[in-house]
């Protein structure tokens, strides 16, 4: 179903259609299957805490939050400078319901706070200027993001996050310098490549996403690899989905199934790409989101 476009749209509506949105971003990057070491519809990957139901309920407890983020960029006078500290408490509220519907599991906290910013760039862009380009938003998430990249600096003393850990150690800025710089791997690789592949109307759901995964985990500096593996795991995981798109990726039957060989070695070591899992789900949003669809 398309939406009327332009700042016209009801708040209500603009509510419904981001947390729609979102929703199928988040569903349709957990059920794409094989993800080597991530939770998808034949195994856990390598976690022991969480599953594919887990990411069902998941998903569903939090995406009304994105269309109240939304509508508080969309809000007279809202400011990009400003309005991450606005949606904050919004994402606060994302995280406990987040750990009330998975009993205190961590399914998608990276993704509260980047599709969040997102959520609040397609209010605000739309809002003021009736854009639902991909382009528009990302350049409006670079500007809410960036205090969160500043903040990095006052956190070296006390890390409270795996990805803080690794931005005192090794400088790595994580989800947060990916947002503060527009999530060029998703403006320069991921987007075009599923923008792409739609128009050749050639290959179904999963190959297009798993094409696309494979695609960020190349080139993508993953704390989540980092945190699990190492600098050793995450060049491993960049070697193998290198190798892999060379055979021609999920959108052949040989690089399929070394993509399911993959995720048992991923298993067997302990390494998840969570953070290139989040990046695609950023990637259906905005891939939808500027055709118009929820």
């Amino acid at each position: 179903m398309q939406e009327p476009t332009g700042s016209l749209i009801p708040a209500p509506l603009l509510q419904e259609a981001v947390s729609s949105a979102a929703l199928r971003a988040l569903l349709r990057e957990a059920a794409a299957t094989p993800k080597p070491g991530l939770v998808d519809r034949r195994n856990n990957g390598a976690h022991r805490d969480m599953g594919f139901y887990t990411f069902l309920d998941s998903a569903i407890a939090i995406a009304p939050y994105f269309g109240r983020m939304a509508a508080a960029g969309a809000e007279p006078g809202a400011d990009a400078k400003t309005l991450l500290a606005s949606i904050r408490p919004i994402g606060i509220a994302a995280e406990r319901a987040m750990n009330c519907a998975t009993g205190g599991v961590n399914t998608h906290k990276g993704a509260i706070f980047s599709l969040g910013v997102l959520s609040a760039a397609a209010g605000l862009v739309l809002s003021q200027n009736g854009s639902r380009r991909a382009e528009d938003l990302l350049g409006a998430a670079a500007k809410i993001a960036a205090p969160a990249e500043k903040e990095l600096g006052r956190l070296l003393e006390a890390p409270a996050t795996n990805g803080e850990r690794l931005y005192r150690e090794q400088g790595v800025a994580g989800v947060r310098g990916e947002a503060a710089a527009g999530f060029p791997e998703v403006r320069d690789r991921a987007l075009p490549l599923m923008r792409r592949l739609r128009r050749e109307g050639k290959h179904g759901e999963d190959e297009i996403l798993l094409q696309v995964l494979l695609t960020l985990m190349a080139s993508v500096t993953d704390t989540n690899l980092l945190s699990r593996g190492g600098t050793e795991g995450l060049s491993f995981a960049q070697r193998e989905a290198g190798r892999i798109l060379a055979l021609g990726g999920a959108l052949c039957e040989e690089g399929r199934a070394a993509l399911g060989a993959l995720d048992l070695i991923f298993i067997e070591r302990n390494l998840s790409p969570g953070g290139c899992a989040d990046l695609l789900a950023l990637t259906v949003f905005l891939e939808r989101w500027e055709s118009g669809e929820r």
